[in-house]
This record gives C-alpha cells, structure tokens and sequence, in this order.
C-alpha cells in the first residue's frame, strides 16, 4: 500500500508540473500576441497602422534638439499635430534593413514628412547573413532618391552585425559606402555607437560623417582625431505628434544643416 501511494503522490506531482507549464506558456504566448511592438518587430510585412491607440510617453516635451530618426517602431504618427514644430531641422526615416526587408512604415512616414514641410532623409540597418553591396540595392529600391533632402545613413549597430568580425563588418560597410557612392555620387553619414566605433570602425572610417548614439549626457568622444557630427543623445525623447518614445539628435558645434543637405 505504501508503495502505490508514493506512485499516486508521484502522478500528481507530474500533473501538477505539467500544467503549471502549460499556463506559464500560455502567459507567454498572450504576452508575445498582445505587446504591439513584438508585433511590429516581427512581422515585417504586416503591421497595424493605426497603433498606438493613446500617448504612451509622458511628463514635459523634450527641446534643444535638432532631429529625430524614425521607424516603425514609433508607429502612426500625427503629422498634423509635429507639424510647425520648432526644434526639428531634420527627420531621418528608416527603410530598410539587410538584403529583403522594408520598412512597412517607410513609405508613409516619408512621404507625410515632405508633405508637412520637413527636410528628410532615409537610412539603412546593416545585417549580417548578406553583402553590403546586396543590402544597398534593398535601399536603393526601396527609396526614391528624388524625395531625399539630405544624406543616406548606415545604421551599423551590435544586433545587426553580431557574428561578423571587424574585418567583416568595416569589408560589408564599406561595400555599402561604395556602391551608395557610386549610384548618387554621395557618400552615406555613418551611425553608431561610441563603443561600437571603438571597436569596430576607428580609425579606418576617421574620415566619415559621423552621427554617434551616446545616453550618457556627454558628448561622444572618439578615439584619435575623429570628432561627431550629430549626436543622438536621447532615446527617450517626448515630441507632440508622436506616441511613443523617440530618439533625440542634435548637431555638433559648427555642423548645421546645410552640411548634410543634398543640393543637386
């Protein structure tokens, strides 16, 4: 008798187990469903349009900036209400990233931009698992080079270019670099970090225009002779017209607008 009970106390056990698994998988699986940003990461193709429904930011509107940089990450925004905004001299819009992928908010977002009177321009996330020569063809046919008032920029970050070596990774850049070159006769701003330009581009790209991300209320300082031009000094910034948290840049002492304006 002992011996079955320790067999039924076991059973249970097991059962018990085994369900407590199950509603943990499906916590998980509501969570993935319903967060509209897993949704919109991952599912390049479909998205829903009209998110977010409500501001999700909150407290006092950001100022001295001079630019955003925009994805579909930020969702719909209301171009009516960012309209006649003061600080921004620029909107830099994302539209592709590695060999396939566009973003489904490109489109929108850079034509209402032009339409609301701002001066745009359109970059580009560098992805391992294809050549930099292959990802810029993905943004050459993605943008129409007609509605671009300032210059391209490459988006070289970790989560992109994780697996890649540092000669794979300055090899892939400067392909793009090239061929961007070659098609308009431009040469794209380079974004990154100051730790990845560290560890991966300095000093070989000391040369470029630099747009740097650094959140720590100082300014980006490079190693050896390169200094920034723009700086992305927030991630977290509030903007009216925008629901969701927005990245903040603003120009370096002596670097303005008409230094990256395309003038044909």
């Amino acid at each position: 008798m002992r011996h079955q009970k320790s067999n039924s106390q076991i059973s249970k056990s097991s059962l018990f187990l085994i369900i407590l698994g199950c509603l943990l998988g499906l916590l998980v699986l509501a969570a993935i469903i319903f967060q509209p940003w897993y949704y919109l990461e991952k599912h390049s193709g479909s998205y829903d349009s009209e998110w977010p429904y409500h501001d999700q930011t909150h407290g006092d509107y950001s100022s001295n900036y001079d630019g955003i940089d925009i994805s579909r990450h930020n969702g719909r925004i209301h171009w009516d209400e960012l309209q006649g905004n003061k600080h921004l001299k620029f909107i830099y819009v994302k539209a592709s990233e590695g060999r396939t992928h566009k973003d489904p908010c490109y489109e929108r977002n850079i034509r209402e931009a032009r339409n609301h009177g701002f001066l745009v321009g359109s970059y580009h996330f560098l992805s391992k698992g294809s050549s930099g020569a292959s990802q810029f063809e993905n943004f050459k046919n993605t943008i129409d080079w007609e509605k671009q008032d300032i210059l391209p920029m490459i988006d070289a970050e970790d989560d992109g270019t994780k697996g890649w070596s540092k000669e794979e990774i300055q090899e892939h850049l400067r392909d793009f670099i090239f061929a961007c070159k070659k098609e308009y006769g431009k040469v794209p701003i380079i974004y990154c970090s100051q730790s990845y330009y560290k560890d991966y581009l300095s000093p070989d790209f000391d040369d470029y225009t630099l747009f740097i991300a650094n959140y720590r209320k100082a300014q980006p300082v490079l190693p050896g002779k390169p200094k920034y031009d723009i700086w992305q000094f927030s991630r977290r910034g509030r903007i009216p017209g925008i629901w969701t948290w927005v990245d903040l840049d603003k120009f370096a002492d002596g670097m303005s607008i008409d230094k990256i304006q395309i003038k044909n």
